[in-house]
Protein backbone atom coordinates (compact mmCIF):
# COMPACT_ATOMS: atom_id res chain seq x y z
CA UNK A 1 0.00 0.00 0.00
CA UNK A 2 1.37 3.52 -0.88
CA UNK A 3 1.08 6.63 1.22
CA UNK A 4 0.11 10.17 0.03
CA UNK A 5 0.81 13.53 1.89
CA UNK A 6 -2.06 15.48 0.12
CA UNK A 7 -0.41 18.50 -1.85
CA UNK A 8 -2.25 21.75 -1.48
CA UNK A 9 -1.21 25.19 -1.19
CA UNK A 10 -0.24 25.70 2.27
CA UNK A 11 -3.61 26.98 3.22
CA UNK A 12 -5.67 23.67 3.22
CA UNK A 13 -6.89 23.88 0.15
CA UNK A 14 -7.02 21.47 -2.79
CA UNK A 15 -7.28 21.02 -6.57
CA UNK A 16 -10.60 20.62 -8.51
CA UNK A 17 -11.24 18.18 -10.75
CA UNK A 18 -9.87 18.96 -13.87
CA UNK A 19 -13.39 19.81 -16.46
CA UNK A 20 -12.83 16.25 -17.49
CA UNK A 21 -13.18 14.67 -14.33
CA UNK A 22 -15.97 17.01 -13.56
CA UNK A 23 -18.05 15.71 -16.66
CA UNK A 24 -16.96 11.95 -15.52
CA UNK A 25 -18.10 12.13 -11.63
CA UNK A 26 -21.41 14.33 -13.11
CA UNK A 27 -22.43 11.72 -15.78
CA UNK A 28 -22.02 8.87 -12.83
CA UNK A 29 -23.82 11.04 -10.33
CA UNK A 30 -26.57 11.09 -13.13
CA UNK A 31 -26.23 7.37 -14.25
CA UNK A 32 -26.92 6.41 -10.77
CA UNK A 33 -30.18 8.63 -10.55
CA UNK A 34 -31.68 7.12 -12.91
CA UNK A 35 -30.49 3.55 -11.87
CA UNK A 36 -32.20 4.26 -8.39
CA UNK A 37 -35.57 4.60 -9.85
CA UNK A 38 -35.24 1.54 -12.35
CA UNK A 39 -34.38 3.49 -15.28
CA UNK A 40 -38.55 4.31 -15.06
CA UNK A 41 -39.65 8.11 -15.61
CA UNK A 42 -37.60 10.51 -15.29
CA UNK A 43 -35.76 13.07 -17.06
CA UNK A 44 -32.47 13.24 -17.91
CA UNK A 45 -31.56 16.45 -18.30
CA UNK A 46 -32.81 16.82 -14.55
CA UNK A 47 -30.60 14.04 -13.65
CA UNK A 48 -27.48 15.61 -15.32
CA UNK A 49 -28.28 19.04 -13.93
CA UNK A 50 -29.15 17.48 -10.28
CA UNK A 51 -26.02 15.60 -10.33
CA UNK A 52 -24.12 18.75 -11.57
CA UNK A 53 -25.05 20.65 -8.74
CA UNK A 54 -24.24 17.95 -6.21
CA UNK A 55 -20.64 17.35 -7.41
CA UNK A 56 -19.60 21.46 -7.59
CA UNK A 57 -21.35 21.01 -3.84
CA UNK A 58 -18.42 18.86 -3.70
CA UNK A 59 -15.68 20.81 -4.39
CA UNK A 60 -15.70 24.01 -3.33
CA UNK A 61 -13.61 26.92 -5.13
CA UNK A 62 -10.43 27.63 -3.27
CA UNK A 63 -12.08 30.64 -1.64
CA UNK A 64 -15.15 28.84 -0.14
CA UNK A 65 -12.31 25.95 0.80
CA UNK A 66 -10.20 28.21 3.09
CA UNK A 67 -13.09 29.69 4.01
CA UNK A 68 -14.75 26.55 5.41
CA UNK A 69 -11.72 25.41 6.61
CA UNK A 70 -10.90 28.66 9.35
CA UNK A 71 -14.65 28.12 10.05
CA UNK A 72 -14.22 24.48 10.90
CA UNK A 73 -10.87 25.01 13.30
CA UNK A 74 -12.95 27.96 14.74
CA UNK A 75 -15.64 25.51 15.46
CA UNK A 76 -13.78 23.13 16.91
CA UNK A 77 -11.83 25.96 19.33
CA UNK A 78 -14.78 27.10 20.73
CA UNK A 79 -16.79 23.57 20.93
CA UNK A 80 -13.33 22.75 23.12
CA UNK A 81 -13.49 25.34 25.04
CA UNK A 82 -17.20 25.01 26.12
CA UNK A 83 -16.86 21.23 26.78
CA UNK A 84 -13.82 22.60 29.28
CA UNK A 85 -15.89 24.15 31.60
CA UNK A 86 -18.41 21.79 31.45
CA UNK A 87 -19.01 20.14 35.25
CA UNK A 88 -21.20 17.23 34.08
CA UNK A 89 -21.71 15.86 30.63
CA UNK A 90 -24.27 14.23 29.41
CA UNK A 91 -26.49 14.46 25.59
CA UNK A 92 -27.97 18.14 26.72
CA UNK A 93 -24.32 18.83 28.05
CA UNK A 94 -23.14 18.39 24.27
CA UNK A 95 -25.72 19.64 22.34
CA UNK A 96 -25.99 23.19 24.19
CA UNK A 97 -22.34 23.43 23.64
CA UNK A 98 -22.58 22.61 19.91
CA UNK A 99 -25.60 25.03 19.65
CA UNK A 100 -23.79 27.78 21.66
CA UNK A 101 -21.00 27.37 19.19
CA UNK A 102 -22.39 27.51 16.33
CA UNK A 103 -24.67 30.85 17.37
CA UNK A 104 -21.65 32.52 18.13
CA UNK A 105 -20.21 31.76 14.72
CA UNK A 106 -23.56 32.93 13.42
CA UNK A 107 -23.38 36.08 15.45
CA UNK A 108 -20.11 37.25 13.94
CA UNK A 109 -22.06 37.48 10.01
CA UNK A 110 -18.99 36.47 8.45
CA UNK A 111 -20.55 33.41 7.21
CA UNK A 112 -23.77 31.90 6.02
CA UNK A 113 -26.17 29.91 7.74
CA UNK A 114 -25.22 27.76 5.09
CA UNK A 115 -21.30 27.44 5.49
CA UNK A 116 -22.25 26.76 9.15
CA UNK A 117 -24.81 24.41 8.88
CA UNK A 118 -22.00 22.71 6.14
CA UNK A 119 -19.23 22.56 8.30
CA UNK A 120 -21.11 22.04 11.79
CA UNK A 121 -21.99 18.84 9.84
CA UNK A 122 -19.13 17.76 9.18
CA UNK A 123 -17.68 18.03 12.61
CA UNK A 124 -20.23 15.90 13.98
CA UNK A 125 -19.76 13.38 11.47
CA UNK A 126 -15.52 13.49 12.27
CA UNK A 127 -16.82 13.17 15.97
CA UNK A 128 -18.85 10.18 15.21
CA UNK A 129 -16.10 8.36 13.63
CA UNK A 130 -13.46 8.79 16.35
CA UNK A 131 -15.70 8.34 19.04
CA UNK A 132 -16.45 4.85 18.63
CA UNK A 133 -13.13 4.72 20.36
CA UNK A 134 -14.37 5.66 23.52
CA UNK A 135 -13.96 4.67 26.89
CA UNK A 136 -11.10 2.54 27.61
CA UNK A 137 -9.24 3.30 24.17
CA UNK A 138 -9.58 7.19 25.65
CA UNK A 139 -5.70 7.90 24.58
CA UNK A 140 -6.60 6.45 21.16
CA UNK A 141 -9.79 8.72 21.10
CA UNK A 142 -7.64 11.84 22.03
CA UNK A 143 -4.84 10.79 19.33
CA UNK A 144 -7.12 10.47 16.71
CA UNK A 145 -9.81 13.49 17.71
CA UNK A 146 -7.46 15.98 18.34
CA UNK A 147 -7.51 17.97 21.14
CA UNK A 148 -11.12 17.89 21.07
CA UNK A 149 -11.93 15.50 24.08
CA UNK A 150 -8.57 15.89 25.64
CA UNK A 151 -9.64 18.04 27.88
CA UNK A 152 -11.91 16.04 30.00
CA UNK A 153 -8.76 13.42 30.03
CA UNK A 154 -8.19 13.65 33.96
CA UNK A 155 -11.62 13.62 34.46
CA UNK A 156 -11.31 10.53 36.31
CA UNK A 157 -12.77 7.08 35.05
CA UNK A 158 -16.64 7.92 36.20
CA UNK A 159 -16.13 11.11 34.21
CA UNK A 160 -14.85 9.44 31.59
CA UNK A 161 -17.79 6.87 31.58
CA UNK A 162 -20.57 9.25 31.79
CA UNK A 163 -19.07 11.00 28.30
CA UNK A 164 -18.66 7.82 26.30
CA UNK A 165 -22.27 7.12 27.12
CA UNK A 166 -23.41 11.01 26.58
CA UNK A 167 -21.21 10.94 22.88
CA UNK A 168 -23.31 8.09 21.92
CA UNK A 169 -26.49 9.88 22.75
CA UNK A 170 -25.86 12.63 21.48
CA UNK A 171 -25.33 11.43 18.45
CA UNK A 172 -27.91 9.39 18.03
CA UNK A 173 -30.42 12.26 18.68
CA UNK A 174 -28.62 14.46 15.80
CA UNK A 175 -29.26 11.68 14.08
CA UNK A 176 -25.66 11.01 12.73
CA UNK A 177 -24.75 7.53 12.59
CA UNK A 178 -22.13 6.76 15.31
CA UNK A 179 -19.12 4.64 14.64
CA UNK A 180 -17.05 4.60 11.48
CA UNK A 181 -17.40 6.80 8.50
CA UNK A 182 -17.11 6.96 5.10
CA UNK A 183 -16.05 10.42 3.39
CA UNK A 184 -16.43 11.66 0.08
CA UNK A 185 -13.96 13.55 -2.19
CA UNK A 186 -14.81 17.92 -1.17
CA UNK A 187 -15.91 16.76 2.35
CA UNK A 188 -14.23 19.15 5.27
CA UNK A 189 -12.33 16.65 7.96
CA UNK A 190 -10.29 17.07 10.96
CA UNK A 191 -6.14 16.08 9.47
CA UNK A 192 -5.05 12.54 9.45
CA UNK A 193 -4.68 9.76 7.37
CA UNK A 194 -7.75 8.30 5.28
CA UNK A 195 -7.31 5.31 3.29
CA UNK A 196 -9.66 5.11 -0.66
CA UNK A 197 -11.68 2.48 -0.02
CA UNK A 198 -11.52 1.76 -4.06
CA UNK A 199 -8.08 1.15 -4.04
CA UNK A 200 -6.41 1.12 -0.66
CA UNK A 201 -3.87 4.34 -1.38
CA UNK A 202 -3.47 6.23 2.08
CA UNK A 203 -3.40 9.50 1.51
CA UNK A 204 -2.34 12.08 4.98
CA UNK A 205 -3.93 15.95 5.52
CA UNK A 206 -1.20 17.37 7.51
CA UNK A 207 -4.43 20.19 8.62
CA UNK A 208 -7.90 20.13 8.26
CA UNK A 209 -8.94 20.14 4.73
CA UNK A 210 -11.48 19.09 1.82
CA UNK A 211 -10.50 15.64 0.81
CA UNK A 212 -8.97 15.45 -2.57
CA UNK A 213 -10.11 12.67 -5.44
CA UNK A 214 -7.98 9.56 -4.18
CA UNK A 215 -4.51 10.30 -6.06
CA UNK A 216 -3.89 6.91 -7.39
CA UNK A 217 -7.56 6.02 -8.98
CA UNK A 218 -9.06 9.20 -8.53
CA UNK A 219 -12.05 7.29 -6.83
CA UNK A 220 -14.11 9.60 -4.27
CA UNK A 221 -14.23 7.76 -1.25
CA UNK A 222 -12.10 7.63 1.58
CA UNK A 223 -12.20 5.71 5.61
CA UNK A 224 -10.27 7.84 8.36
CA UNK A 225 -7.34 5.54 9.00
Amino acid sequence: MSRAQAAGDGRGTYARPSPEERRRMIAEAAYYKALNRGFQGGDPVEDWLAAEREIDAMFPNPEQQREEADLYEKLRAALKDLLAEAQAVNADTLRQAFERATADLKRTGRYTAETIAKVAASLRKDIASTAVKLGPRWEDLSRRGGDLFEVWRDRGAIFLSQAATAVGEWLRQTGTRFGQQTYRAGEMVYKGAFECTACGERLTLPESAHLPPCPRCQALEYRRH
